[in-house]
């Protein structure tokens, strides 16, 4: 193979870089991103790619020899070398399929199986892990619990210089018996723990979705928006609203899981440089720029000072959106436009009525044109997961 176009850019700017490209469809999947000289990467382009990338890329075109890109076993080929062909066959569907990987840490659904520890479980559990070099640990989960809805999880091995499971895990420190994590998202360098805040990694592209119609709400009121997020969790939607310059002009980021709070101050720019408040209780006004909470979301409107404050609501409770979006609309301006960012779980059958109940839930400050619905996906054989925008204007007159 001879030398071919790549895009060489500055490894400060190689994650926007990969993912507007591949937005693009202008990577080549046949040879590997690779460094090249001076701190730079070299990113394989396809032949769709043009000859001249556009300008908003920060980088440049060069031609030089690609890596061919190996493909390294799955999971399921490494475990049936090491117990034999029918090994797959002696699986329930849930260990053999499912597994989610959050950072390096590797979550294996374990809840369904009442303690019937599968055969030839150490086999599987290595088989994943090598699979996934860059897996630190892996841990069963046994599904959700408590009222803040986070994971069981019991690490089943940890990789050291070898990956260490079953008994030997005992012999290992505390600083490496954890599943505290750094989440990669297009950019961003989002810190979690799964076994103690909830946070779904299925949600980047809404994301970003919400990031583009905020700014088109920037652009309409001429001026950074006041954006309150009350089931923030570890804030992911406010890190990419922060990574925007000039989108928010004040933040207030709260979430009832006291676990989350920490993981705001190391995820939130204007949070980074501020000591953590250990003793946080209900809302505090940590700078100009931020409030930060630890509360039930419905009682934020008992603050007075709080009340007609903001231009962006998140409410991101599926479970329970509806049941609080009264208490929480009071926190939004009346004298200008606001927006409502939501999410809720109904069955198929309410679907079709939910611009209505939101019509009423708004005390008609909202019409069916300002609110727009788009079904995620079925939740459940009955339920659907719904997310929507409403647009609020002001108070109607006497209200």
């Amino acid at each position: 193979m001879g030398p071919m176009r790549h895009f060489s850019v500055p490894s400060v700017r190689a994650q926007e870089t990969i993912e507007k490209l591949r937005q693009n469809g202008w990577i080549s999947n046949d040879y590997r991103i690779h460094p090249g000289s001076e701190e730079n990467i070299l990113i394989p382009l396809n032949f769709d790619a043009p000859n001249d990338i556009p300008g908003e890329f920060v980088g440049e075109i060069i031609s030089t020899t690609p890596l061919p890109i190996t493909r390294s076993k799955s999971w399921q080929e490494i475990f049936q070398q090491e117990v034999g062909g029918l090994g797959l066959s002696e699986l329930d569907d849930g260990w053999a399929r499912g597994h989610e990987i959050v950072g390096d840490v590797l979550i294996q659904p374990a809840q369904r199986f009442s303690g019937n520890i599968p055969p030839n479980i150490d086999s599987l559990i290595r088989a994943k892990m090598q699979a996934h070099p860059r897996i630190r640990v892996l841990a069963f989960d046994y599904g959700v619990q408590g009222e803040y809805r986070v994971r069981d999880l019991e690490i089943a091995a940890v990789r050291t210089d070898r990956i260490i499971l079953g008994s030997e895990l005992e012999s290992l420190s505390s600083e490496l018996l954890h599943t505290d994590t750094t989440i990669r998202e297009s950019g961003l360098h989002i810190k979690l723990n799964p076994a103690k805040v909830y946070f779904s990694t299925k949600l980047e592209t809404e994301r970003l979705e919400t990031i583009q119609i905020l700014q088109d709400f920037k652009k309409e009121l001429n001026r950074p928006l006041a954006i309150c997020d009350p089931y923030c969790g570890v804030g992911p939607a406010l890190a990419h609203i922060c990574a925007e310059k000039d989108l928010s002009s004040t933040i207030l980021a709260n979430d009832l899981n006291p676990n989350c709070t920490p993981y705001l101050f190391k995820n939130l720019p204007p949070l980074q440089s501020t000591p953590f408040p250990k003793n946080i209780d209900g809302l505090m006004q940590i700078n100009s720029k931020i409030f930060v909470g630890n509360m039930d979301a419905q009682n934020i409107s008992s603050d007075t000072t709080q009340l007609g404050q903001w231009d962006v609501l998140l409410v991101n409770l599926p479970h329970m959106s509806l049941n609080h979006l009264p208490s929480l609309i009071p926190l939004l301006k009346t004298e200008t436009p606001s927006l409502v960012r939501g999410w809720s779980i109904l069955p198929h059958d309410e679907v079709e009525g939910l611009p209505n109940r939101l019509i009423s839930i708004s005390g008609g400050r909202t019409t069916i044109n300002d609110i727009n619905i788009k079904v995620r996906k079925q939740y459940a054989p009955s339920y659907d997961m719904v997310g929507y925008w409403m647009r609020l204007c002001g108070a109607p007159t006497g209200i």
